[in-house]
């Protein structure tokens, strides 16, 4: 003998139309909530299909809405409901999203010469996926060449590249010495790419501690900043983790409308135990 379901009053629950308007929304969007796992009304008729919602949901609506405002995802979102509410996980987040704003924060600063042409920092840069390739080259040109010529061969082979700049990884300390060389050192171009939509090929860079200097202009005194980074190791004792990286925030590939006194580069260098 098979026991009938409790009885449900929705007359004490809202109906999908009053619990979206209480939190300013479509009744679309609450069943894209229910959709991505990120809500369950508080009943649904198995006759009708109709969905009622009670306090507890609406106050939940509003917590993801809260969450979308802070940047999180659906999985984020879903993740910390799931967890009873334990925060830790986008507490760390959040403030790696900080660390990136500050970041970005400085740039600016440093785009509308509200620094002098440089600064200098200790900081974190996030971990990237890059397609590599490995040349070789005695000047700025010669990089920003290769840079570009492999940029357009990501493109046509298809592959789906980040938001991130593109970086050149010089196999090479001279730089920081601020030398001017005719001869050639290796580097690799490297182009970010979307993990997993890139390919086979691709290179995992993980997150590092690093020492930055900010350069802002031409490259005319381009190697002024590479001389600064290595003064700036060498006086704060630091020990190099890795080659020197040169991150081509603003540059030529970035626009032809671009005046070159706004070029932006960060020239970093990873180091140990920070």
């Amino acid at each position: 003998m098979s026991l009938s379901p409790p009885l449900i009053d929705t007359k004490k629950l809202f109906s999908i139309t009053q619990a979206a308007h209480a939190c300013g929304l479509s009744r679309s969007t609450l069943l894209s909530m229910e959709d991505r796992g990120l809500l369950t009304p508080a009943y649904i008729s198995p006759d009708s299909g109709r969905r009622y919602y009670d306090n507890h949901n609406v106050s939940r609506i509003l917590q993801i809405q809260r969450f979308q405002a802070m940047g999180f995802g659906a999985e984020e979102t879903a993740k910390y409901f799931a967890a009873g509410g334990e925060a830790a996980e986008l507490l760390d987040i959040l403030e790696k999203k900080l660390a990136l704003l500050q970041q970005s924060v400085e740039e600016m600063r440093l785009r509308s010469m509200q620094f002098p042409n440089m600064s200098v920092r200790i900081m974190t840069i996030p971990e990237t996926t890059c397609c590599v390739r490995h040349c070789s080259g005695k000047s700025v040109q010669d990089r920003y060449d290769e840079m570009y010529d492999f940029y357009h061969e990501c493109i046509e082979r298809g592959f789906v590249l980040s938001r991130e700049p593109l970086f050149v990884i010089n196999e090479s300390m001279a730089y920081l010495e601020g030398a001017r060389t005719d001869e050639l050192i290796p580097f690799q171009v490297c182009v970010p790419v979307v993990p997993k939509k890139g390919g086979g090929d691709t290179v995992y860079f993980p997150a590092c501690t690093v020492l930055s200097v900010l350069y802002y202009g031409d490259y005319t005194d381009i190697y002024d900043a590479w001389r600064r980074l290595g003064t700036e190791l060498h006086e704060r004792g630091l020990t190099p983790a890795g080659y020197p990286r040169g991150i081509a925030i603003v540059a030529p590939y970035t626009g032809r409308e671009i005046d070159p006194a706004h070029y932006c580069s960060r020239l970093v260098i990873p180091i140990e135990g920070q």
